[in-house]
This record gives structure tokens, sequence and C-alpha cells, in this order.
């Protein structure tokens, strides 16, 4: 089981960056809610302060628990605590099939209790996300860092980890940003818009989803 995070030095480094094991499913899943508790579309989607958190705890636990059966996640670690997490899907595998959402049924009943009036806009959010995702592409769906721990080079350091199977692939990746400010970091990364902002509340009002694209790079085709 992992360390608490409140018993690691803040900033300190360097992390290990390994796989995520299943033990530390939950662990990552809670680093995951807090770096993205003010995120503007987990805001729009789930406006109650005091529970955003654990409805996004919910939501990621059946991401990563999918993300390690269906593609890869990958954590940094400090002193037996998990820092940071990422989750992606090879090409081909996301959006998740009717099959994988039944093998997951019991988590999503626990995802609509916690999220209860707000689950038709999680549902919204959904659609517009996996209506977008690329089929020929690996698929960035979640990337987060202690809010405490950030700035600091980790998130750069999962995505450094994922690109290594993706450029060794061929392949493009993507994903989407709900935060204005993070497009000019994964444009440090390589990655571009590949078409408008897609509004999740009134087209114009907002917040905005920012799908970005990554041309492959390196590879063996």
């Amino acid at each position: 089981m992992s360390a608490p995070l409140g018993a690691v030095p803040l900033r300190q480094l360097p992390d290990e960056t390994v796989p995520l094991r299943p033990a530390d499913i939950d662990s990552a899943a809670r680093v995951l809610a807090a770096a993205l508790a003010d995120d503007p579309g987990f805001v729009h989607l789930f406006p109650v302060r005091g529970r955003r958190e654990q409805e996004l705890r919910a939501l990621y636990r059946m991401t990563l628990s999918d993300a390690l059966l269906h593609g890869h996640a990958f954590a940094t670690r400090l002193n037996g605590a998990v820092t940071g997490a990422i989750a992606i899907y090879p090409p081909g595998t996301y959006p998740m099939t009717p099959r994988r959402w039944w093998s997951q049924s019991l988590r999503i009943a626990r995802i609509a209790m916690h999220t209860r009036e707000h689950s038709m806009g999680l549902i919204k959010f959904g659609d517009v996300t996996a209506s977008g995702v690329q089929t020929d592409c690996w698929y960035v769906e979640a990337l987060g860092v202690h809010p405490s721990l950030q700035r600091a080079g980790r998130g750069k350091r999962l995505m450094a980890e994922v690109f290594t199977l993706i450029d060794t692939s061929g392949d493009p990746s993507y994903l989407e940003t709900t935060k204005p400010e993070n497009v000019a970091y994964y444009e440090a990364l390589g990655y571009d818009s590949v078409r408008s902002p897609v509004a999740l509340g009134t087209p114009s009002a907002g917040p905005w989803v920012f799908p970005m694209r990554r041309p492959p790079v390196g590879g063996s085709g």
C-alpha cells in the first residue's frame, strides 16, 4: 500500500516512474481527482465543490482499472507514495466496448450514486470526448500530478514514459484538455489543435474541450 502523501517532502525529486500497480489504483485516483478538481470542465460537470473530488475519485478508479486491462497506466512515486498518474489507450481500444462497460457495472453504479444529479452532464462529457477520439491514435485519457507537487517535471516525465510506447509504434496520439492554459503545455510536447473547441455548456459560454493531436514520431513503420 502507498505511503500517505502528507509524509512526502514537498516538491522533492527525483521520483521513480513505474507501471501502475493494481494496489495503487485508489491512491492514483485520489491524486488525479485532486489534480483535476479545478479544471473548468469538471467544475462545470461537478459544481458542488465539497463533493467534486469524491466524484472524480470514483470516475478515475474505473478509468485506471480499465486502462490496466486494455491500455497502460504509469505513476510517479516518491518515498512509496503516488505523486502523479497517467492512463493511455492504444489505437482502437477506446471508447470502451459494451462488454467492458458491463464488466465495470458495479463501479458505474457507484459513480452514478456519487454524481447523482450531475450524471447527465457526465454522460454528455463522455459522448463529447468519445466521439472525438481518433481511432488511429493512442489516447491519453488522464494525466495529473498532486497539486502540492506540480511544476517540478513530474507530468513531463509521465508523458515521456508514454511517448516511448507511442513513438515505438509510429502512431499519432490524441488528448483533450478543458483548461485553456494547458494548450500551450501540450503544444510544447508536440500536440496541435485538431478542430475548434467543443462547448460543454452553452456555445457562447463554454467551458470548452480543446482536442489536440500529436503526429507520428519515429516508429517501425
